[in-house]
């Protein structure tokens, strides 16, 4: 019986072992490598307890504003009229493209309908020659195909030939933001309760811009209290790769390369931009250094698919298929480093 108890507690002892092993070995924290030591580029300055201003009534009162035009645009209604097109006049064109003397089927078109001054064309200089149009009248210009023009790049910084015939011109009824407005296509009884229904409808999106106003604010102040003294250029290289992906997709959908949406977006041109981001994970990786910040197997594991969900993936296997683990890792470590700077933050 003695025997059998000894065995017992050996057994335990070993199984307690090996549980303490698995702990550890779950809690070890994982190496990780970055592209370069951040000390040698950045200065790092106050980066705890930053004081922004945020004014949250203005950015929930723009974007009310915002649903407010977009509902003033759905009911407004057009009538035709006889005189030349202006600004917020809609308008209905054929159109023909010719380029080396040949008609390009995806350049023409018939009945196409925009609204001068408000919609876009993705040839320059289209929308410019049918102001002062009238029905009935036609005219010939010579324009040049963008040099991105990823639709047909057969035809790219190719001069193109239009000939544009006016078929009708429109100018809009805009309704008046009245009581009767609101009561016949809302079922509000005032301005005020229209407004107000607005604001409950988009509550979250009001929410989620003061926090990226918030973030905007402490970062862009944040890297004023840091000096950064040199760019890696290995770093810049692959995230100017990076971002020139991810900006081309929002720049196309607006017509625009990466430096003029940059310049619209942000005030500044794409290298800045560039620039700008790289100094930012600098900064981070100053203080992951300071902080003494790390990432164990445990937290990797357990934080792994909301981080997945958070970056827009479904599926953490995928996530992790796409970036590998490496990578995955170091942008959890400065999303760390962010949240060391965000949490500490004061708005006023």
């Amino acid at each position: 019986m003695k025997k059998t108890g000894l065995l017992k507690r050996a057994g335990v002892a070993v199984m307690t072992a090996a549980l303490m092993v698995t702990a550890v070995a779950c809690n070890t924290k994982i190496k990780v490598n970055f592209e370069a030591k951040a000390s040698d580029y950045v200065k790092l300055g106050q980066y705890k307890g930053i004081t922004v201003s945020v004014d949250e009534q203005a950015i929930e009162n723009e974007l009310i504003e915002k649903k407010v035009q977009n509902d003033l645009t759905s009911n407004t209604t057009y009538d035709e009229v006889s005189r030349e097109a202006r600004d917020k006049d809609q308008v209905t064109v054929d159109f023909t493209g010719t380029i080396g003397g040949e008609e390009v089927s995806g350049f023409s078109n018939e009945d196409y309908s925009l609204i001068l001054g408000t919609d876009t064309f993705v040839i320059d200089g289209f929308i410019d020659a049918l102001y002062g149009m009238s029905a009935g009248q036609t005219k010939v210009v010579i324009l040049t195909v963008p040099e991105d023009f990823e639709d047909a790049p057969e035809y790219a910084g190719s001069r193109i030939v239009y000939n544009i015939t006016m078929k009708k011109v429109e100018q809009p009824n805009v309704p008046m933001i009245t009581d009767a407005y609101v009561q016949e296509y809302f079922s509000c009884n005032t301005v005020a309760e229209y407004r107000q229904s607005i604001k409950d409808d988009i509550q979250e999106t009001i929410d989620e811009q003061i926090e990226d106003a918030k973030k905007e604010a402490v970062l862009t102040k944040l890297q004023q209290n840091c000096e950064i003294t040199g760019y890696p250029e290995a770093y810049l290289s692959s995230k100017q790769s990076e971002l020139e992906t991810s900006i081309k997709f929002y720049a196309l959908m607006q017509g625009l390369s990466n430096d003029e949406y940059c310049q619209k977006s942000f005030g500044i041109s794409f290298e800045e931009y560039v620039k700008r981001a790289v100094a930012q994970d600098l900064i981070f990786q100053s203080i992951i250094e300071q902080e003494d910040l790390s990432i164990t197997d445990y937290e990797y594991k357990g934080d792994l698919e909301s981080f997945a969900d958070k970056m827009g993936f479904t599926n953490k296997d995928s996530f992790v298929e796409k970036y590998g683990k490496d990578k995955i890792v170091r942008a959890m470590l400065l999303q760390k480093a962010q949240d060391v700077v965000m949490n500490s933050a004061v708005y006023e």
